[in-house]
């Protein structure tokens, strides 16, 4: 099998790049554009071991310690959902491409038409976006249960919420569901009509759609549409929410 390094590497950095870019979204995590072209980077390194005489699996070896490097004690969490994303997009895209072989976890291709590696490229990646962008939608449509200091409520997930407090997000809670409360400090918060001061609390715990969180600041509204209006930071993604 004749092996082209060029199209083999650009094909294996996109798989890690999209890999990366689902496992963000599925742990709703943060990663910036420098961050992930790090990653890239760095995992596609792994690309020139299959020239170097190692012993089997040290590529899913190399992974694990890059994985434990960038991400510390997540690393139990984010290794295996990485793997299960890689390698699914992995056996997808061979499967595109019947003559490429998956070799020690790295895909290794044939010489194909350039401009057939690209209708390929760009099919995966339209697929990869179309997947993130259908289950964000429907995450954040829906109404979650809310439970905290001994109520009950039900709460929105509100993409627009990007209200945070000294960097932490914020949610809103309608003053009914409150009871009596300490207030720790006063913020401003912007509606549709107007700007509007709120009191601002600190729950110790509270639990969302069956994730328990802890001290968590919480705006007082007085608005009749929704018991409770989440904030999508708080919210773990679609591998912790799950659908009534």
């Amino acid at each position: 099998m004749n092996v082209y390094i060029e199209i083999t590497y650009f094909m294996n950095a996109l798989l890690i790049l999209l890999s990366f870019e689902i496992l963000s979204f599925l742990l709703n995590i943060r990663i910036t554009k420098k961050r992930l072209c790090l990653y890239v980077l760095t995992y596609n390194i792994s690309f020139v071991f299959l020239f170097i005489d190692l012993f089997t699996g040290f590529i899913l070896l190399y992974d694990f310690i890059l994985t434990f490097f960038y991400f510390k004690r997540s690393v139990y969490i984010y290794y295996p959902v990485y793997l299960f994303i890689y390698f699914s997009i992995l056996s997808f895209v061979q499967w595109l491409l019947p003559s490429s072989i998956i070799f020690q976890g790295v895909l290794l291709m044939e010489g194909y038409h350039i401009r057939y590696i690209m209708i390929i490229a760009v099919l995966v990646i339209l697929i990869s976006y179309f997947y993130i962008d259908l289950c964000r939608h429907r995450i954040h449509q829906q109404m979650v249960k809310v439970c905290f200091q001994g109520h009950q409520c039900y709460g929105f997930i509100d993409n627009g919420n990007q209200v945070t407090y000294h960097g932490y997000p914020v949610i809103f809670i309608n003053q009914r569901f409150a009871g009596d409360y300490t207030v720790i400090d006063n913020i401003w918060i912007e509606t549709a009509s107007q700007q509007e001061k709120i009191d601002l609390i600190l729950l110790p715990d509270i639990t969302i759609h069956h994730q328990t969180l802890h001290d968590v600041y919480a705006g007082i509204i007085s608005s009749n549409q929704y018991d409770c209006i989440l904030n999508q930071q708080l919210m773990g993604g679609l591998l912790c929410s799950y659908y009534y």
